[in-house]
């Protein structure tokens, strides 16, 4: 076995190991995710056997010639029919009342044990009628030595039949889920990853079994057999890097989302910043809110305050979802000191110089800040409206409050409203 075989292997081997290490915790505590995790850790252990050195070891512990490709065959069968089984229990059958599709009835629990004990029996019987490959020695694939054999090739096309039948029930059954009018986000987006990569497996079969086919009538197949080492090894490649991806659909959503989370609570930060420093009262204590800058009173605090935020992932819908509260409680606090119908007519005074309407609550807050920052009272009559009201969708409400914040240190913005405004006053 020359070394690419080798890398080949050991980068899907890799990458597959780290995926049974990362679900095993799961798989022990979740009997649910134990049927996934056994798909994974089967094909793991049925691609290692295509590394030399796994080879080499179990020959020389058992002796038989070509065992690592018999064990590797029936993991194979192992990993599509736990696949199947998987797919059948994540995938809700139909609730109209219709009979199911004949592919799901054949993959349904009795038939899909009876079909892969079988096809066992028969893969494990015909591989011993097979041509051998002498020793530990590994003279190119497993299928060019059985090219033009009637049992070495039966013994093949049986494996790759079954591979096929299971891989296109798999994709037909994902497809349909990601179809329904229920399915979306994460769950449809790995429904239709993992019916790609079935179908990509299925052309794994499809090249190998017509490649024997071809010989054992002595005919050409396509570019012989390079074209069918190259292409085998592409559709599983394809088809394990796909299965992974799909599976792991709902943890790049809730990776997303995190990141989506700690860029939020960034971005508001400044606003944040300036506002809890006119109203402090309404930071909450805990462990997450000690590095703010209300507990370090030096010229640095600002800046180890924002660091703290830009290193800190823990509890991320948690903050993001205090930070925008406590954004409103200040706005609450500062509601007394905007004067009576300001909010008139500073959205009057908005809609006459044609700027935004963020502008508003930008100007409102800024004049409270200015009032309570030099001591001025509250006034008894409060505005009509609410400065600041969050939305239950708290990405929403950050994009709301966002543009609240920038206006609000736009000192030029800001003063011409002003001047907008006491020029309406006293005309």
């Amino acid at each position: 076995m020359t070394a690419t075989p080798d890398l080949f292997a050991w980068a899907i081997v890799i990458a597959l190991t780290l995926e049974v290490l990362r679900r095993a915790p799961a798989a022990i505590r979740n009997p649910r995710g134990r049927t996934l995790w056994l798909v994974f850790f089967a094909l793991d252990v049925s691609m290692a056997q295509k590394i030399q050195g796994v080879g080499d070891f179990l020959h020389h512990v058992t002796g038989w010639d070509d065992i690592a490709t018999l064990v590797k065959h029936l993991l194979g069968v192992a990993a599509v029919a736990g696949l199947l089984r998987w797919v059948t229990s994540v995938v809700p059958g139909r609730e109209d009342g219709r009979r199911e599709p004949r592919y799901r009835r054949a993959i349904s629990s009795r038939p899909r044990r009876i079909v892969t004990w079988a096809a066992v029996a028969v893969i494990f019987f015909t591989f011993w009628q097979s041509q051998r490959r002498q020793g530990s020695a590994e003279d190119g694939d497993f299928i060019f030595v059985q090219a033009g054999h009637f049992w070495g090739s039966l013994h093949l096309l049986l494996f790759y039949a079954y591979l096929v039948f299971g891989l296109l029930c798999a994709s037909m059954m994902c497809a349909a889920a990601a179809r329904e009018p229920s399915s979306g986000g994460a769950f449809k987006y790995g429904m239709q990853v993992l019916s790609l990569g079935c179908v990509v497996g299925s052309l794994y079969g499809f090249v190998r079994s017509g490649y024997l086919i071809a010989r054992l009538f002595e005919k050409p197949f396509l570019g012989g057999e390079v074209f069918v080492d190259v292409a085998s090894n592409f559709c599983l490649a394809g088809c394990i890097l796909l299965v992974l991806g799909g599976a792991n659909a709902p943890k790049w959503e809730r990776l997303e989302q995190r990141v989506k989370a700690h860029g939020a609570v960034n971005d508001l930060w400044p606003m944040w910043n300036r506002l809890t420093s006119a109203v402090p009262t309404v930071i909450y204590e805990d462990a997450d809110t000690k590095p703010r800058q209300h507990k370090l009173p030096t010229p640095l605090a600002p800046l180890a305050g924002r660091l703290h935020d830009f290193w800190n992932w823990k509890r991320l819908d948690v903050r993001l979802s205090r930070r925008i509260t406590e954004i409103c409680d200040v706005s609450m606090h500062l509601s007394p000191y905007v004067p009576p119908h300001l909010h008139e007519r500073a959205g009057t005074v908005v809609q006459d110089l044609g700027l935004p309407r963020h502008t508003v609550p930008a100007y409102l807050l800024r004049t409270a800040m200015k009032r309570k920052a030099a001591g001025e009272p509250p006034f008894a009559e409060r505005p009509d409206a609410a400065i600041l009201v969050a939305d239950k969708d708290l990405f929403g409400t950050t994009a709301t409050f966002l543009p609240v914040g920038k206006a609000m240190s736009d000192n030029d913005l800001m003063n011409r409203l002003d001047r907008s405004i006491k020029a309406g006053v006293n005309a």
